[in-house]
């Protein structure tokens, strides 16, 4: 199946996504990444399922090509990616005549959540794949840091800081796109990865601006994503009903125990596992095994329907 890159326009501006297959009996699967990423970084993650699923994924707001407004100043909430996600598959759920599968990767995870709770009407069941959970003790020490940025100095608040101010310090441009993937090879976020994510992710998240490669997602819309503290998708667990899977990292994991732990509790939770050996970047070490859980959960809803 040939993927397909669109838009959709509702008014703000034009919101990129990419789409395999338009087959009307095929179930449909929606997929949304994590913060700083883009959708065709998961392609080699979805490009597989492309025979059974009926597959969109979007560039999320300040992300990939997206031209939505999105104002690092103006951003302390994550509600507004649930919003548009809504959106976004209010139109896939017309198109289709039924309701989809949402699935996502971190922030992703937390958006499909804060969906899945909000409009049951739209979705099918959930993948989440180390969806960020945050304590609400943790969420207040983000709010204290960003209206008091002096505050950071201390440890602890230092400490769970630290990802929006080294998103503040990346460099995001390049010479070349050869240069950029050597940069990032093997390093930080990316030494994990299997081949070709980080090609995609490249491809999907950079433009050529005065003969430069620079990365289309502002650090300055990143940081302020990672700093907000009004995006608990914990609250959204208790109105979530339909079946849900949920895959953690062994290590570096987004997804509090807490947070499992009310998962755990919801008798919608048909499946969850921690992936030995896996880290927070899951989709790109171990593509297969969420392959496989997105196909399983397929299933299990056609077992109830």
């Amino acid at each position: 199946m040939t993927l397909k890159k669109k838009y959709h326009n509702w008014g703000e501006g034009k919101v990129s996504y990419i789409e395999w297959g338009e087959d009307k009996s095929m179930p449909g699967l929606q997929f949304c990444h994590a913060t700083g990423f883009n959708s065709l970084t998961y392609k080699k993650l979805l490009e597989p399922l492309a025979d059974i699923f009926h597959i969109r994924a979007e560039d999320a707001r300040g992300h990939g090509f997206t031209e939505t407004i999105a104002d690092p100043e103006a951003m302390f909430d994550w509600k507004v990616y649930r919003d548009d996600l809504i959106q976004s598959v209010e139109s896939f759920v017309k198109s289709k005549g039924e309701r989809i599968i949402l699935g996502g990767h971190s922030m992703g995870g937390a958006s499909v959540m804060q969906v899945a709770a909000a409009r049951p009407d739209l979705v099918a069941g959930i993948i989440l794949v180390e969806p960020v959970l945050i304590s609400n003790m943790n969420l207040k020490i983000l709010e204290i840091a960003k209206k008091f940025p002096i505050t950071k100095s201390i440890p602890f608040i230092k400490e769970r800081t630290s990802m929006s101010d080294k998103t503040l310090k990346r460099r995001d441009e390049f010479p070349s796109r050869e240069m950029m993937i050597k940069s990032y090879t093997g390093r930080g976020a990316f030494a994990t990865w299997k081949d070709g994510f980080l090609e995609d992710y490249i491809d999907g998240g950079t433009k050529k601006i005065n003969g430069k490669i620079k990365l289309t997602c502002d650090p300055k819309w990143e940081a302020a994503t990672f700093g907000s503290w009004k995006h608990n998708a914990m609250n959204s667990i208790k109105n979530i009903t339909c079946p849900i899977t949920l895959l953690q990292g062994e290590t570096g994991s987004t997804t509090r125990n807490i947070g499992v732990k009310r998962l755990k509790n919801k008798n919608s939770l048909d499946e969850f596992k921690v992936i030995k050996k896996s880290s927070h970047f899951l989709p790109m070490e171990f593509p297969k095994i969420i392959q496989e859980e997105i196909i399983k959960i397929n299933l299990r809803i056609k077992s109830f329907s």
